[in-house]
């Protein structure tokens, strides 16, 4: 008996489809030990070694947004909003869609979670509201996707405690899922409007973040769903409006449930014995050029990310 296990980004979301890999801004000794104190600080609750350790970092180089927003949380948790506004700021200009996934995403950063209800909000609405005007976002759009995208995520931020604690066979998993599937059933008639009445709601429209919110929706549903929204999701990518590693991961999802082989060899199975391997993969010897067509690492590395080795066959 197989499971397969159906991943997808979220550096993260993480871009490449992979569990997150931790990167600095510089391989630089110093650097790299300010910015792992300062976070360890930081998880701790300490803000002022927090904030004294980032300054260190930034002293070195400053090229990290997601470094620098954390930084800035450090500075509200010291009462200093001024010098938080700073570094949200500057992270926003090293890079606004990190920075702005940072304080969205409530998995790759539950450091944020405490305060993203706290009026360090303000703050960050204003500067983001700064950037979105020279981008010619749609606030309103924006707004919605971004309501969509929480209620998509606050549920399944819990799912690894919940198999943790009470296992998969428990009522609370039971129930979990059961809230997962009516959240998801009402998101995807939010988005089935917002199509309607913009098209693909993308990276022009709403930033590079909330630009894979609706295909995030349509991939949590039934495959009829998937099929139905392939076109417009493939014109999307081709246009850059989402991310075309995201559209390979929905294009293999859809292949493997309907029994066919996957082209990008995004889906991993898992047997009862616990070993791990790829479904099958269509024309395998070349699967590594239509994965960097999309924009994928070699599937060498993929697996690692997952624990088992792989060999790409000759022929």
């Amino acid at each position: 008996m197989k499971t397969s296990l159906f991943v997808w980004i979220i550096l993260c979301w993480c871009t490449n489809i992979a569990p997150c890999q931790i990167t600095y801004a510089t391989p630089d000794t110093a650097y790299i030990q300010a910015v792992e104190k300062a976070l360890d600080y930081l998880q701790k609750g300490q803000c002022q070694p927090c904030l004294t350790a980032y300054k260190k970092a930034f002293l070195i180089a400053q090229r990290s947004a997601l470094s620098t927003m954390r930084a800035a949380l450090c500075a509200y948790q010291c009462g200093q909003s001024e010098l938080a506004k700073t570094y949200i700021q500057q992270a926003v200009t090293i890079d606004y869609s990190i920075a702005e996934e940072t304080w969205i995403d409530y998995q790759s950063a539950p450091e944020f979670n405490l305060v993203r209800s706290s009026s360090m909000k303000a703050l960050v609405q204003e500067v983001f509201a700064q950037k979105d005007a020279q981008l010619g976002i749609n606030p309103s759009l924006k707004s919605q996707l971004q309501a969509i995208y929480t209620t998509d995520q606050q549920p399944r931020s819990r799912v690894d405690s919940v198999m943790r604690v009470y296992g998969q066979n428990s009522l609370q998993w039971r129930q979990l899922w059961q809230g997962i599937h009516q959240v998801d059933s009402i998101n995807l008639g939010k988005v089935e409007q917002l199509i309607q009445q913009y098209g693909y709601p993308g990276k022009s429209l709403v930033g590079a973040k909330l630009g894979n919110t609706a295909w995030l929706i349509i991939q949590h549903s039934p495959v009829v769903i998937q099929e139905k929204y392939l076109p417009i999701l493939q014109r999307a990518a081709d246009q850059g409006e989402m991310q075309k590693t995201n559209m390979a991961l929905l294009i293999d999802r859809i292949r493997v449930y309907k029994g066919q082989k996957q082209l990008y060899g995004t889906q991993v199975k898992m047997e009862s014995t616990g070993q791990k391997s790829f479904d099958a993969i269509e024309d395998e010897k070349n699967v590594n050029k239509r994965r960097a067509e999309v924009g994928l690492g070699p599937l060498e590395e993929y697996a690692k990310q997952f624990g088992f080795e792989y060999k790409l066959p000759s022929n």
